[in-house]
């Protein structure tokens, strides 16, 4: 992780610490959404299925390759977030508001990239959480 070693109290420095803390909270959300995915792909994948039910390896099929288009989205934003992370840094360098701007811009695009993302997840986890109710095995 880059310090940032600025003058203290500038506009820059401030809008670069904001960025900084909304990147590790991303961070942090990114991490949650890995341990979902990893479930959720074992859960698909387990053998707790009533085996009668029509067409549940082609439900769960849809599902695993949703879950694995999520995945590679996972993996892309992480990878772009940590190039977001070390560019943010040139915003210190900023001497005019088109530079700030710039910076600005990218970093509400990415962090609507996650919210899409974020709730792209949701919404597969409520489906396929509706998708179960009353198509797992009962012990006995």
């Amino acid at each position: 992780m880059a310090i940032l070693t600025t003058q203290s109290g500038s506009a820059n420095e401030k809008n670069v610490e904001e960025h900084i803390n909304d990147i590790r909270e991303w961070n942090k959300r990114l991490q949650t959404s890995s341990e979902e995915i990893t479930f959720l792909n074992q859960f698909v994948s387990a053998d707790i299925f009533q085996q009668d039910l029509p067409n549940l390896y082609e439900h769960l099929f849809t599902f695993s390759n949703t879950l694995t288009a999520l995945k590679t989205e996972k993996i892309d934003l992480h990878q772009v977030i940590s190039n977001h992370k070390n560019d943010i840094n040139g915003m210190l360098e900023c001497e005019d508001i088109s530079c700030e701007s710039f910076y600005s811009t990218e970093h509400k695009k990415l962090e609507n990239r996650l919210i899409k993302f974020l709730n792209d997840l949701d919404e597969l986890q409520v489906d396929l959480f509706k998708f179960c109710t009353n198509k797992l095995r009962m012990s006995k």
